[in-house]
């Protein structure tokens, strides 16, 4: 295995790892994590929502991160890159408002929303898209899928 190779799959491993972690901690406390996306005062009545369906999803991303081939692997990159997207935005709002509330990142470990915060959903974010864009080009015949004319 090659280093870039190597650097890719750890990096995908540790995107996979936090986000199957992430939503089991989650589970473990639905109504803490109710309670933490209400207090970020965005789409408070969607909270209960929100906090039924985003545990299992990421649950479901860690484990096609590390586990399944490669067409699962990039779905799995494009759908937690999506994910950062809309909780770093969530996490940036909040901080900018002065907001001070706990992140609901971890579940029970979760931490207050800071720099720190911010930083870390931008790297997660930036894991995600990079794991998307290797993850193509690392595959076997991952060009443009070209189809022969039938006669």
């Amino acid at each position: 295995m090659t280093p870039a190779r190597s650097a890719l799959v750890a990096v995908r491993w540790g995107l996979g790892l936090v986000f199957l972690v992430a939503g089991a901690l989650k589970l473990a406390n639905p109504a803490l994590f109710t309670t933490d996306i209400a207090n970020y005062l965005l789409f408070p009545t969607l909270a209960p929502l929100l906090a039924a369906i985003l545990p299992p999803i990421e649950i479901v991303v860690g484990v096609a991160l590390l586990a399944l081939g490669v067409t699962w692997r990039r779905a799995a990159a494009l759908c937690a890159a999506g994910l950062m997207l809309v909780f770093t935005f969530a996490a940036s709002s909040a901080f900018a408002r002065g907001i001070d509330i706990a992140c609901g990142c971890f579940g029970n470990e979760s931490g207050r929303i800071g720099w720190l915060t911010l930083a870390r959903d931008v790297a997660l974010l930036a894991a995600a898209v990079a794991v998307l864009v290797l993850e193509r080009e690392a595959s076997p015949g991952s060009g443009p899928v070209r189809s022969t004319p039938t006669v």
